[in-house]
């Protein structure tokens, strides 16, 4: 009798404070006011104090959206520089603890009340809560209770989807997973510093494409990073080009806009304007890893600096015209300065991913805006951008014995290149990885 008397008591006091967290008398908001107001985002002329106004609240399961209207003179860098003042100050430990309605939904009544309340109560007191700035007209700081996850392993996601689709990554709201299409979205440019995951995205793009697509998927795989990153699927079927140094890369790159200026030809021929009229299933991905190697201003000699030039210039092509005829290009680097990714390519690759980087000048030649410089140091924590939206992402890990298991019936005898035959063994390079079995399906010279 005693314990159902303190348990309907207990159970009382929660939903008080639940309701009062609802009215807005013990949320957030007086706690984000205090903290614009200590850490100088609040502006005074003469006697006036001008503040960030509350438009708007938002519950939701895994937190809060609020929505503010910013003071004059304040702009959204202002509130982005306190990033880390504005979540650590939600974070500090005098905060009471709030309970939400999903919290009170969990409790099972026929089991130990009290202990499912002290149970809470740790979790409460060791959750940390992360927050997301975003500005659309007015500031809105989404404050998730619990913290996105540091890992996320590729071998837990089922892909039980159809198409061009890869994941991206998992966010915040209700660890939803999201894909990125590549028949809506053709072409994307992405950094990030080094072991901060951008090689471990591409390993995860090429392998799901290669499980998805396995009959329509072609590669274009140019390495240049003294071919560290994509050895493993040199001698893969689905690659049909392959270079590790600039001279190859231009090699791989004429082939695809010749064979690309080709497929246009006999889709005009037979009347369609793309291969989604046409029904042609087959999609070339173009995928360059470190792009700046083919920067031009860091040539050292006049043929240098021509050659990555014409380099520069073909992905410029693949970028405007190779979107309807099947042909998606792929640019990534962990240099992020304003000259690495030609103009051309960034202007049409409308979707961007940005790992943790150093600078928001590193963060705005890939994604056009500051923001990945106060991404955490967590490999494969990222900002994914498309025209429409921006979120943060923690990608998918995968490993190496998953890649294998993949990519190994995949496998074929590819010719290499033989000492002493410059010319014998440039073009074949120009063929990179061309399955014998399948000339006139992959082979587009033949």
């Amino acid at each position: 009798m005693l314990f159902e008397i303190l348990s309907s008591a207990v159970f009382g006091s929660i939903v008080i404070v639940a309701q009062l967290k609802k009215s807005g008398a013990t949320n957030d908001s007086d706690k984000l006011n205090k903290i614009f107001s200590l850490t100088g985002l609040n502006l005074k002329d003469k006697e006036k104090t001008y503040t960030a106004q509350l438009l708007k609240k938002r519950d939701y399961n895994w937190g809060t959206e609020y929505c503010y209207r910013i003071p004059l003179g304040r702009s959204f860098e202002d509130y982005q520089a306190k990033f880390n003042h504005i979540q650590d100050g939600l974070n500090n430990r005098r905060t009471a603890f709030h309970f939400s309605l999903a919290d009170l939904k969990a409790l099972d009544f026929k089991q130990n009340l009290l202990q499912q309340i002290r149970d809470l109560l740790n979790k409460k007191k060791t959750a940390k809560k992360e927050i997301e700035l975003s500005y659309d007209g007015t500031l809105i700081v989404k404050v998730y209770n619990t913290p996105l996850p540091t890992m996320i392993s590729y071998t837990d996601i089922a892909l039980s989807w159809d198409g061009w689709k890869v994941p991206v990554g998992q966010i915040r709201e209700d660890n939803t997973l999201v894909l990125h299409d590549f028949e809506k979205i053709p072409h994307m440019v992405f950094g990030g510093g080094t072991r901060y995951g951008k090689s471990n995205f591409l390993n995860m793009l090429i392998t799901t494409l290669i499980i998805l697509q396995p009959n329509n998927v072609r590669f274009t795989l140019i390495d240049l990073k003294g071919g560290v990153e994509f050895i493993d699927y040199q001698n893969v079927s689905q690659v049909v080009n392959y270079a590790e140094e600039p001279e190859e890369a231009e090699e791989a790159l004429k082939a695809v806009v010749e064979e690309m200026r080709k497929k246009q030809l006999e889709l005009k021929r037979r009347g369609f304007k793309n291969v989604q009229e046409a029904n042609d299933p087959v999609r070339h991905f173009v995928i360059i890893d470190e792009v700046g190697e083919l920067n031009p201003s860091e040539a050292i000699t006049n043929d240098e600096k021509a050659l990555k030039r014409r380099c520069q210039t073909y992905m410029s092509q693949i970028a405007r015209l190779g979107a309807g005829l099947g042909y998606r290009q792929i640019l990534a680097t962990q240099y992020p300065t304003g000259d690495v990714i030609p103009r051309q390519c960034k202007q049409n690759s409308d979707a961007k991913l940005c790992f943790h980087v150093q600078s928001g000048t590193a963060s705005r030649v890939v994604l056009d805006e500051e923001g990945a410089e106060l991404l955490p140091g967590i490999k494969g924590r990222a900002i994914y951008q498309t025209a429409d939206k921006r979120q943060i992402v923690q990608t998918p890990m995968i490993d190496s014995n998953t890649i294998q298991q993949v990519i190994k019936p995949h496998l074929v005898i590819k010719p290499r290149k033989e000492q002493g035959n410059d010319d014998d063994s440039r073009q074949q390079s120009g063929k990179a990885g061309a399955d014998p079995a399948q000339p006139s399906a992959i082979r587009f010279h033949e």
